[in-house]
């Protein structure tokens, strides 16, 4: 095991208790063993079309390729698993595979390696289920469904596509996991329990082992493993990375925000997300209508003291609509209305001369909300002198669709795939009952975009008229850190693939 004074120097008070998880690692880190060692809380499951956290979509871009990736630089989707993705008019896709593609039990991938799964993920009700129904919009599917009319098998290369409208980002979301294809043997057994043990994938990593405590991951090809260590705790894997008994952690505690450089030197990363919390308003309440209200609450918030403070500095202030993982599309600083003016708040809020009576923030009760809402709250009680009070309510959707919401209300989106129009649709969708025909125009436009720069502008077009009417208020993004031992290299990482462990390399 690797060590030095200076960490000898710094094992004392609470470091001291780190002590017990960094020395578990030693009996399988460290130069003696070949593997690269990884990190991350334990993943809730490894069915690529069930995945619901960082974890989970990591390991699923390792076990699987999907019909495209995702350009390190650019972020832009390239070809992986099929050859081509073609389509007349954005709503018809056609796909063509690459030939000879095995899954690594040696049977083949096919069209219906790519169908069968899809119906699966409909079928069962898995996390990724809205993107066929909700994002593309594939023609007849609902969760539950036995049978996708939308989907259809020309060959064992060629599948059609049909979507309920056009839509020109629908090759960029077949990166995601939810569309990775599944071996025949387990679409027809459906015995997804051992499946999701002992998951078989057509990408370069194969699941050598999983336990509690780790997931295996042997390359297909020969070289390294990568065991990803269950490790909840990101003081545990920081102190394990600075030792150099863990090549990389995926979490950095709050306290070390600020040391991250200093302890790594240029072995760290912040990866910028590709979600954002707002606070939206309900178009029903009339005195919540003026914008001028609207921006006396954004500038009221000082969204750099709640996330580094109630948010543990692991979200940054959002400055756009758009977060700032999603390349091409997010522009620095085109929110100006998001930054902290305490003068200006009061003065627009005299403009739009209200509101009176209790300002409720209304929020889902149990997501882990309640510090921030809390922070917000007071910050605009001390500046703006409002009775605003957090107000958990146990099914917010279900408030929406009755109209009972009679204040802002917290919204938490996820860009489905890397383009501008896919964060802005969801505020669209979001219970606001936000119903501006030109606002609406320019992002069905950008949907509906032939080329990616066109879609770009329409929906750079659309976001600016969102931020002058502001029916969301935009808070925070989450982002996500990398630190690493002096023992690897190829660290790289973006908001929809996590740590691409594939490029992980050991220094010569």
């Amino acid at each position: 095991m690797k060590s030095s004074t200076r960490t000898a120097a710094l094992v004392t008070g609470a470091v001291a208790v780190l002590l017990a998880p960094v020395a578990a690692f030693q009996a399988w880190s460290g130069d003696a063993d070949p593997r690269i060692s990884v990190g991350a809380p334990a993943p809730a499951t490894l069915l690529p079309g069930d995945v619901r956290d960082g974890t989970g979509r990591m390991i699923a871009n390792a076990v699987w390729t999907g019909l495209v990736g995702y350009d390190p630089a650019t972020g832009a989707p390239v070809n992986a698993a099929a050859e081509s993705v073609t389509t007349p008019d954005r709503k018809v896709w056609t796909v063509r595979l690459r030939p000879g593609a095995t899954f690594q039990d040696g049977t083949p991938v096919t069209s219906r390696s790519f169908t069968g799964a899809w119906t699966a993920v409909l079928r069962e009700g898995w996390a990724g289920s809205r993107l066929f129904t909700d994002v593309a919009r594939v023609k007849g599917a609902r969760t539950g469904a036995a049978a996708v009319p939308g989907l259809k098998v020309e060959d064992d290369r060629t599948f059609r596509v049909t979507l309920d409208r056009p839509l020109g980002g629908f090759p960029a979301l077949l990166g995601d996991p939810a569309f990775f294809p599944l071996p025949e043997r387990v679409l027809a057994s459906r015995d997804w329990a051992s499946y999701g043990r002992a998951p078989v994938g057509n990408g370069p990593f194969r699941v050598a082992s999983r336990t509690a405590r780790e997931v295996v991951l042997a390359p297909r090809g020969g070289g390294r493993s990568v065991v990803v260590k269950a490790m909840p705790d990101a003081a545990a894997q920081y102190a394990a990375a600075e030792s150099g008994d863990l090549d990389v952690a995926t979490q950095v505690p709050s306290d070390r925000h600020e040391s991250m450089e200093a302890d790594f030197g240029d072995r760290h990363r912040v990866v910028p997300g590709r979600d954002v919390t707002y606070l939206a308003f309900p178009e029903w309440e009339r005195r919540l209508g003026s914008p001028n209200l609207r921006h006396a609450l954004s500038m009221a918030i000082d969204r750099a003291a709640v996330t580094d403070g109630p948010l543990g500095r692991q979200y940054s202030p959002a400055d756009s609509l758009v977060a700032p993982g999603i390349r091409p599309g997010h522009r620095d600083g085109q929110c100006r209305l998001c930054v902290h003016d305490s003068d200006a708040a009061v003065a627009a809020l005299a403009d739009a001369g209200g509101p009176t009576g209790p300002l409720n923030l209304w929020y889902e009760a149990g997501r882990g909300d309640d510090a921030w809402v809390k922070a917000v709250a007071d910050r605009l009680r001390a500046e703006l002198k409002l009775d605003a009070r957090p107000h958990p309510v146990p099914d917010l959707r279900e408030a929406l669709d009755d109209k009972r919401v009679d204040g802002p209300f917290a919204v938490h989106t996820t860009a489905a795939y890397p383009a501008p129009v896919a964060a802005l649709t969801p505020l669209l969708d979001a219970g606001t009952g936000f119903d501006d025909g030109y606002t609406a125009d320019l992002v069905r436009d950008a949907e509906r975009a032939a080329a990616p720069e066109d879609g770009v502008i329409s929906a750079r077009l659309a976001e600016s008229a969102m931020l002058r009417d502001m029916p969301a208020i935009p808070l925070w993004s989450r982002h996500d850190h990398l630190v690493w031992s002096e023992r690897v290299r190829g660290v790289t990482a973006d908001a929809f693939t996590g740590l691409r462990l594939a490029a992980l390399r050991v220094k010569d």
